[in-house]
């Protein structure tokens, strides 16, 4: 049997409570009313804000049935379930009220988890009331209430949201306090078991790191945080972090740090929606400007496609092909002509560097290649071509057979033949003749080049094509 659906559950308990008189049978009157509140706030139908009004009705009208002396749990749930819905509604202070008095009314001794959430729940929202201390003081009671090996989870959680608030500027303990609590909470988070909750652990490490100015330590954080928060998986919090990492890297305020502040800070903008998250994309939209202006300041020239492929060139070899791929995949995924047009960019930034630069990053771009179906070659390579197009004759020459070289002795010869199968299909010609000074110092010659092999083997193809071809 398939579970009812939401709207399923909103009608039935509905058809309940009009079989159910209020003033026959108040409790169970009241027991249906909450539970309706909660499948309106659960439910992923309608108008949230409706939904909510809707849910807030039901709990008042529970909350009028249940006796303080002969309910008190389920009155003290209902306020808790109240405070939900009005935070949600924007009524903070009422729903802080709601919270503190569903807390003083849940007993330790035998409902410690609810009361601990509800202690968490008022420390949220005397945080975003602007009342870091206090909000600091629930969450020290709730970690009480969730104390013992029944609560790590719940446990891990406050910890963070206290970490949060320790972190503000008008509480005492103040970064290092907070660097404490997330290093107490990581402790517990396992990150095979709890990956979400130990990313988020240390993106807020990160951050406390940041404002104590051990940047190298916040940017380790932050990396171990986006090996979880993935932009296909977890694309807002993949935002909060690279634009976390790109405040790090302008702190540091190198050359090469604010090119990753830049890289950083292009990939949050490139999840964040400006119609749904606007205070976050104006944050790292003027974070970018910030890291752009200090890089002119050091007299760097070009756009953000030249700062990112210097950015690649100085990389090690693993985390270029790490950024590569993550960046070409994300303009492949572009509609036409903005993905040509990106990706052509791209490769005139990697033309424009030094010869070995080039070859470096050259390389490392057709492994990427490689390891995507063959449209995506054939954008790439189609993009590649054109980037040629628009040099002048000596340095196309030059790039040409640069290209040429890279694929002899960086790629397999199953993948050199499939990529010059391509090239030829899109219309380019071998290189027969060397340019002068074509070939960095170190890497290879021409005497390295197997061309009868490939030729070989690209004979052999078409052979078989043509015994393989209708006769007429």
């Amino acid at each position: 049997m398939t579970p009812p659906s939401a709207q399923e559950i909103i009608e039935g308990l509905e058809a309940r409570l009009r079989k159910t008189p209020k003033a026959n049978k108040p409790l169970e009157h009241g027991l249906l009313r909450y539970q309706l509140a909660l499948a309106y706030v659960e439910s992923p139908l309608g108008v949230r804000r409706v939904n909510f009004v809707k849910a807030l009705e039901s709990l008042n009208e529970a909350q009028s049935l249940f006796s303080l002396i002969g309910q008190p749990i389920e009155y003290a749930r209902t306020r808790n379930a109240l405070g939900v819905v009005l935070r949600e509604l924007g009524r903070r202070e009422d729903a802080a009220g709601a919270f503190r008095d569903a807390a003083e009314r849940l007993p330790d001794s035998t409902h410690r988890g609810e009361r601990g959430g509800a202690l968490n729940n008022l420390g949220l929202t005397l945080g975003e009331l602007g009342r870091p201390q206090e909000a600091v003081t629930a969450y020290e009671e709730a970690l009480r209430a969730f104390g013992g090996g029944a609560f790590v989870r719940q446990r891990i959680s406050v910890l963070y949201n206290l970490g949060q608030a320790q972190n503000s500027h008008e509480t005492g303990d103040g970064p290092e306090g907070a660097l404490a609590v997330y290093e107490q909470a990581l402790e517990l988070a396992d990150p095979q078991e709890m990956p979400d909750q130990w990313a988020l652990l240390q993106n807020g490490r990160g951050g406390a790191l940041t404002r104590l100015g051990r940047f190298p330590e916040a940017v380790e954080a932050f990396h171990l945080a986006l090996k979880v928060f993935t932009r296909p998986r977890f694309p807002f919090h993949h935002a909060l972090a690279m634009n976390n990492l790109g405040l790090v890297y302008t702190q540091l305020g190198d050359r090469s740090s604010l090119r990753r502040a830049v890289a950083a800070f292009e990939g949050a903008l490139r999840v964040l929606d400006v119609r749904l998250h606007r205070p976050v994309y104006e944050e790292a939209y003027r974070n970018l400007y910030m890291a752009e202006s200090a890089l002119k300041d050091l007299g760097e020239t070009g756009g953000r496609a030249d700062y990112f492929a210097r950015m690649l060139e100085e990389s090690p070899d693993a985390e270029r092909l790490e950024m590569l791929r993550e960046r070409i995949e994300y303009f492949l995924h572009l509609p036409e002509p903005s993905r040509g047009e990106e990706l052509a960019e791209l490769d005139g930034a990697v033309l424009a560097l030094d010869e070995r630069g080039a070859w470096r990053v050259t390389a490392t771009w057709l492994n990427v290649l490689m390891e995507l179906p063959n449209e995506a070659l054939v954008a790439g390579l189609r993009a590649r071509l054109a980037a040629h197009e628009a040099l002048d004759p000596q340095a196309r020459e030059k790039a040409d057979w640069m290209l040429d070289m890279v694929i002899t002795q960086e790629l397999l010869s199953p993948q050199r033949v499939r990529v010059r199968d391509t090239l030829a299909m899109l219309g380019h010609e071998r290189p027969t003749e060397a340019p002068e000074a074509a070939v960095p110092e170190g890497i290879g010659t021409t005497a390295d080049v197997p061309r009868e092999v490939d030729e070989m083997l690209l004979r052999g193809r078409q052979e078989l094509g043509d015994a393989h071809s209708p006769r007429r």
